[in-house]
């Protein structure tokens, strides 16, 4: 089961798993698509999904850190 169907199988908009993965909706829908490949986002909406599953419906993640040397 995709990244979708099991983000509808909980009743989670894209932008309440965004933000429960401290990702932005925009990178969900990439993903959901399979237009975004970079492990760390992968990782976070992974751990999300399986917590809620396991019934954890209160899983949040903080947003990444930001390297500090890209000037942000």
């Amino acid at each position: 089961m995709g990244i979708k169907d099991r983000r509808k199988a909980l009743g989670w908009s894209r932008q309440d798993l965004a933000e429960r993965a401290g990702l932005n909706s925009a990178l969900v829908a990439m993903m959901e698509r399979g237009q975004w490949e970079e492990d760390d986002a992968w990782t976070r909406v992974a751990h999300v999904l399986a917590k809620a599953e396991e019934g954890d419906l209160s899983v949040r993640l903080a947003p990444p850190e930001r390297p500090k040397d890209q000037g942000f």
